[in-house]
């Protein structure tokens, strides 16, 4: 173990990390999405001892969208959907989020309508107080996006655009904290399915963001 290793593994202990897989595939006993979570989970368990890591499925779950009914108000929950408030509650116990999400057309649904819930549940006391701090406010949040023709640097930047950006945005509202990979991808990174990618770059690159991300946890603790 190297000194930056000993440092993570000292700096943190027992948190609970959340990776959200966000396939809506049925046809598949384990999608691309939920082997990039057990990736992020494999790599986070070296650093963070006795680390409760989960893994939702929102394939699993019926969520519905939002219909603006205010319903969430006072209750801060979903007051016609609890497959949706389900999510939510392991989301706002959770120290580290993960969101892994596969490109459709361009972002799954189910994604779209856990965040735009978990956005209008803040956004409903934020805009008349601005000082208002959620429940998910500052929870650490990092998004690993995937495509089969993420295949160079190039193609992985356009897939950014209209994955990482979209996610990052609609989750500005929530108040979760992203964590950059760095400069340039400042909305997470996008990475090939692991079947296809033959020389390792996948795994090697999310076990570098999930270090990243340990190191932000260390400092800021």
């Amino acid at each position: 173990m190297n000194k930056n290793e000993q440092g993570l593994t000292t700096g943190l202990s027992g948190l609970r990390m959340l990776c959200i897989s966000a396939s809506n595939r049925l046809d598949a006993a384990e999608t691309n999405s939920s082997r990039k979570c057990r990736v992020v989970l494999d790599e986070a368990g070296k650093h963070i001892t006795e680390m409760q890591g989960r893994i939702i499925e929102l394939r699993d779950y019926p969520l519905n969208p939002c219909t603006a009914c205010s319903g969430c108000k006072n209750s801060r929950r979903c007051a016609i959907d609890e497959a949706f408030n389900q999510v939510y509650e392991e989301v706002i116990a959770c120290d580290i989020l993960f969101i892994i999400c596969p490109h459709y057309a361009p972002i799954p649904a189910k994604l779209c309508m856990l965040m735009e819930k978990m956005g209008q549940i803040v956004s409903i006391h934020s805009s008349k107080d601005k000082s208002y701090r959620g429940e998910t406010y500052g929870i650490r949040t990092a998004i690993i996006t995937h495509g089969a023709t993420a295949v160079d640097e190039a193609a992985r930047k356009r897939k950014k655009r209209f994955l990482n950006d979209p996610i990052a945005n609609g989750l500005h509202d929530t108040q979760l904290k992203l964590i950059p990979f760095n400069n340039e991808w400042d909305t997470g990174i996008c990475v090939q399915p692991i079947e296809m990618n033959h020389d390792g770059t996948t795994v090697m690159r999310i076990s570098e963001y999930v270090q990243i991300v340990m190191n932000v946890l260390v400092v800021s603790n």
